[in-house]
C-alpha cells in the first residue's frame, strides 16, 4: 500500500468543493484567490487599510468641490470593539449599527454605513471607494474596522458627522445644528438654531412636547424665556402694602400702563438699515425706553407682581381677535386674573377680569415665570380658565445637565 498519497478521485472532489466556493460567492472562478493566505489584521492593518481607504474617498470628493473627510479616533476605537465583540459581524444588520453607534455617541446624527466583502484587499478598498455615500458632503469622517469573515475578508465602513450638544452658549457663538436630550422622552434628536433667530418654541420630534422656549434680547444675545425676569422694581412712589390683593394688583398694573406705550419690534429705532428683528425686552429696558409689545410689557408686570409676593406668569400663545400675543395671569386669593398690557385706555376696575367666558379669545400654548416653563396636553376648554392647576399645566423638566441654564 503506497502511503502519503490521495486518490485522483479525492484531488478532483477537493477541486470542485473550492470551485464551487468561489462561484457561489463572486460569480467567476478565481483559483489564486482559493489558495491566498489571509492577511494578519493587526492595529497596523487596521491603520494602513482606513488611511487607504480615506485616501480613495478623498480623490473622489476633492474634484467635486468636496472638503476631505478626516479619521474620528474615539468613534474609531468604539467600531473596533464593536465588530470584534460581534460573533459573526459579516451579519451584522446596518440599523444595528447605527443604534450602537448613536447610543454611544449622540452627536452622531449624520451616519451611513456598509457592509462589504472580498478576498482581496485592494477589491475591498474599491467597493468603500465605489461607495455612492463617499461624495456626500453632509459627512466629514470615515472609519472603517476589517475583519475575517470565513475564508474573506470583510469591512464595515461608517461615514459619519457628529454635531455638538446644544447650548445657548454655542447658539449665540455661531448657531447651527446640535444635538439634544428630550427632558420629557429622554430621546436624542437633532435641532438647528440659526444665529439670526427670533422667538422659538422648540418641540421633541419624539413625543412633540415642547421643552423650551427662547428668545433674542435687544443686544442679539438668545436668552431662555424666564432669563427675561430680573427680579424689576418700579421706581418712584411704591405701591401700598395694604389693601386688598385686587387694589394692589390693580395699582401696580395701572402704573405700568400709564408709563409705557404699545410699540412693535418695526417701529423701535434700532440704529441700523437691516431688517428690524422680532426681540425681547428685560422688564428694566421696556421701563426705561417707556415702550414696548406684548411680550416686553407682559414680562415687565409679571416681573414687578412677582416681586410684589404675588404669583404671576407670561402666556404666550393666541388671541383670536388678533393673532399670536402674549399677557399676564395673576393669581390672588383663590381667584385669577388676566391682565392685558397692551390696552390704548386707562386701566380700570373693570379691566380686572376672573378667568372666564370673558377671556375665552386668549389661548394660551406655554406659560412661564422666573423659573419655569410650562406646557398642557389638556383641552383648550379646560386649560383656558385654570393657568395654575398642576395636573393641566406641566412644568417642563429639568435637563439632566445645566447647559440650559442661565449664563
Amino acid at each position: 500500500m503506497v502511503r502519503g498519497l490521495l486518490s485522483f478521485g479525492s484531488v478532483m472532489l477537493a477541486a470542485g468543493l473550492a470551485l464551487s466556493a468561489g462561484l457561489h460567492v463572486s460569480g467567476r472562478v478565481d483559483l489564486l484567490g482559493i489558495f491566498r493566505s489571509m492577511p494578519e489584521i493587526d492595529a497596523a492593518f487596521q491603520r494602513g487599510f482606513r488611511s487607504d481607504a480615506m485616501a480613495r474617498i478623498n480623490r473622489v470628493r476633492l474634484p467635486g468641490g468636496v472638503d476631505e473627510v478626516k479619521g474620528d479616533e474615539s468613534l474609531q476605537t468604539y467600531l473596533e470593539s464593536f465588530v470584534l465583540a460581534h460573533p459573526k459581524p459579516a451579519d451584522l444588520e446596518l440599523d444595528e449599527v447605527f443604534d450602537a453607534v448613536q447610543g454611544r455617541f449622540p452627536g452622531a446624527q449624520y451616519l451611513a454605513a456598509n457592509l462589504v466583502t472580498s478576498r482581496d484587499r485592494e477589491e475591498l478598498l474599491g467597493k468603500i471607494g465605489g461607495w455612492t455615500a463617499v461624495a456626500n458632503p453632509e459627512f466629514d469622517a470615515i472609519n472603517t474596522t476589517v475583519f475575517r469573515a470565513g475564508g474573506r475578508l470583510g469591512a464595515l465602513a461608517v461615514m459619519s458627522r457628529r454635531i455638538p450638544e446644544f447650548s445657548l452658549h454655542a447658539a449665540n457663538e455661531k448657531g447651527g445644528r446640535f444635538h439634544n436630550r428630550c427632558p420629557h422622552c429622554n430621546e436624542i434628536h437633532a435641532l438647528e438654531l440659526d444665529r439670526d433667530s427670533r422667538t422659538l418654541i422648540l418641540s421633541c420630534p419624539h413625543c412633540e412636547l415642547p421643552f423650551d422656549v427662547l428668545a433674542v434680547d435687544i443686544s442679539g444675545e438668545i436668552r431662555r424665556a424666564p432669563d427675561f425676569f430680573e427680579g424689576f422694581t418700579l421706581p418712584g412712589t411704591p405701591v401700598p402694602e395694604t389693601g386688598s390683593d385686587e387694589d394692589r394688583i390693580l395699582a401696580l398694573w395701572q402704573k405700568v400702563a400709564a408709563h409705557c406705550q404699545y410699540e412693535l419690534d418695526q417701529e423701535r429705532p434700532s440704529g441700523s438699515e437691516d431688517e428690524v428683528r422680532e426681540v425681547w425686552k428685560r422688564p428694566s429696558e421696556t421701563w426705561s425706553e417707556a415702550a414696548g409689545d406684548c411680550e416686553d410689557t407682559s414680562i415687565l408686570l409679571a416681573d414687578v407682581l412677582v416681586g410684589a409676593g404675588f404669583d404671576a406668569r407670561v402666556a404666550i400663545g393666541w388671541n383670536g381677535n388678533i393673532g399670536q400675543h402674549a399677557w399676564v395671569v395673576v393669581k390672588a386669593g383663590g381667584k385669577q386674573y388676566l391682565l392685558e398690557t397692551t390696552l390704548q385706555q386707562e386701566v380700570t376696575r373693570e379691566d380686572l377680569v376672573e378667568l372666564g367666558e370673558a377671556t375665552d379669545p386668549y389661548r394660551p400654548e406655554q406659560l412661564f415665570d422666573e423659573e419655569r416653563i410650562y406646557y398642557t396636553t389638556a383641552r383648550p376648554d379646560r386649560f383656558g380658565r385654570d393657568y395654575f392647576s398642576e395636573s393641566l399645566w406641566k412644568a417642563v423638566p429639568t435637563p439632566p445637565s445645566s447647559h440650559l441654564s442661565k449664563r
